[in-house]
């Protein structure tokens, strides 16, 4: 009975001693005294190791000194214990630092919560969507090669593109329509008779096209409403030298994070474009993502990003597009997630024009007004600056015929323009038909000729490579 009694002394004891120390860490934790706080919290974690509020106190403290991973499994056995305020640090943070697939366990069971209120169930509603869109686009993380990065002001970041003007220009929209300030931007063919451009004409940011006349241009319209119901705010569209596919980024429910890139292609037969892809990681992000610009021809792309930055700035990444979509195959999920956030990336060479004294010493039509008559990327180190260059004579073939025929769609094409402003001019209706076959089939021969030079310049990229490589004959 006395040994009893003692057992009962010492555990009753014990119980307002840990009920002291947990006050301390509590008022040490309030009184900001983080470092502090969470040794005190761990000396009790020891002793009460599944206690929620214990490890609740130690995961906060953790963030709050700046460990948020290593405050993840503290704040999850809180969660398991039900304990309410758990639950929207752990879901805040499974997102942040791309765990969605916890994230959606972790938001579902917080909305089962009866002590959830209606403006944190709505909140965590929306996530929920967003964590579910990361799980996927998780799973499909591209292997880039990124070749160079600028960090710049956000105002007139587009200006820092060094795209060639045979891809079109891009400028502010403001100096279209509205007059107010705006980082809206459009898009100028390399013809300079088409723009499309990001607007709030009707009140929502979208996009809007419109082609240049005789002496005018054409009432703006909306672009698509597959295009622009794809999210709430649309902006910076670039199109590519295809002239139907076109990238731009949005804000809404498809969008991981605020506005993602997104890519799509007009549907010649249909004359509608097809529903917009988001372009995914490690692209887009759970921040804002702008302007993706793809350079098809020297095989050479930009986007920009908020992710990590300060406030008003971004990061310019200079990028080799992959000619397949190369997914990136681990069973190491933290790099899976680093390679998603551009934490870790693979590191390539800014192209450079190469042996341009060389070949001046060898050819004189290799140089025109001393600079290259060509400029033909080849690899992510190497750009050809004369069709002498090449190792391979077939591919040396492919660039020409690509060249020529580049020329012929060019001809058609200012034919094309000339019959659009006849017929725009036209004062009777017998003009008009007389000219909508001729039109017609001025479309179709573009539309059958325009893909034909990507594909040619491609198979000569190609074959040169292996001609470098050894892996065929020159």
């Amino acid at each position: 009975m006395k040994k009893c009694s003692i057992l009962l002394i010492i555990f009753a004891l014990s119980f307002y001693i840990s009920g002291q120390t947990l006050k301390y860490a509590q008022n040490l934790y309030s009184g900001q005294h983080y470092t502090e706080a969470a040794k005190a919290f761990l000396k009790l974690l020891k002793w009460h190791p599944y206690d929620a509020r214990l490890n609740y106190g130690y995961g906060m403290s953790l963030v709050k000194t700046g460990q948020e991973n290593a405050a993840l499994p503290y704040l999850q056995k809180a969660a398991d214990k039900k304990f309410t305020p758990a639950f929207p640090v752990l879901c805040d943070l499974y997102f942040k630092h791309y765990y969605f697939s916890k994230d959606v366990t972790a938001i579902q069971n917080y909305l089962a919560s009866p002590h959830i209120s209606a403006a944190e169930a709505k909140k965590y509603s929306a996530l929920l969507v967003k964590a579910k869109l990361g799980a996927d686009m998780i799973q499909h993380v591209e292997l880039v090669t990124i070749v160079d990065s600028l960090q710049v002001s956000k105002k007139d970041f587009f200006k820092h593109y060094t795209f060639s003007k045979d891809m079109g220009t891009i400028f502010p929209s403001k100096n279209l329509y509205s007059q107010e300030p705006s980082d809206m931007l459009a898009y100028r063919s390399q013809r300079g008779n088409r723009i499309v451009f990001a607007d709030s004409l009707h009140g929502k940011s979208a996009l809007y096209s419109t082609f240049q006349m005789t002496n005018q241009w054409s009432e703006p319209t909306p672009l698509s409403d597959v295009v622009n119901n794809y999210g709430t705010a649309l902006n910076d569209p670039f199109v590519a030298s295809d002239g139907v596919t076109l990238y731009f980024d949005a804000k809404g429910d498809h969008s991981l994070g605020g506005y993602d890139l997104f890519v799509t292609r007009y549907n010649l037969r249909d004359n509608k474009y097809f529903e917009p892809v988001n372009y995914g990681m490690p692209f887009n992000s759970i921040y804002n993502d702008y302007l993706l610009v793809i350079d098809d021809v020297d095989n050479i792309g930009w986007f920009a990003t908020d992710r990590f930055q300060p406030a008003g700035k971004v990061m310019i990444y200079t990028f080799i597009p992959n000619a397949m979509r190369t997914i990136i195959q681990s069973n190491d999920t933290d790099y899976i997630r680093h390679a998603a956030q551009l934490r870790t990336y693979r590191k390539g060479k800014m192209p450079v024009i190469h042996d341009i004294i060389a070949i001046d010493s060898l050819s004189n039509t290799s140089l025109t007004n001393g600079k290259p008559n060509i400029h033909f990327v080849i690899n992510d180190t190497l750009i050809y600056a004369s069709p002498s260059q090449f190792k391979s004579e077939q591919a040396r073939q492919l660039y020409q015929q690509a060249d020529s025929l580049k020329q012929v769609i060019t001809n058609i094409e200012q034919e094309l323009s000339n019959k659009r402003n006849a017929y725009a001019d036209a004062q009777n209706q017998e003009s008009k038909q007389t000219l909508e076959p001729q039109i017609l089939a001025l479309e179709q021969q573009v539309i059958a000729l325009r893909p034909q030079p990507i594909i040619l310049l491609n198979n000569a990229r190609d074959l040169e490579n292996k001609a470098l490589q050894g892996l065929v004959k020159p």
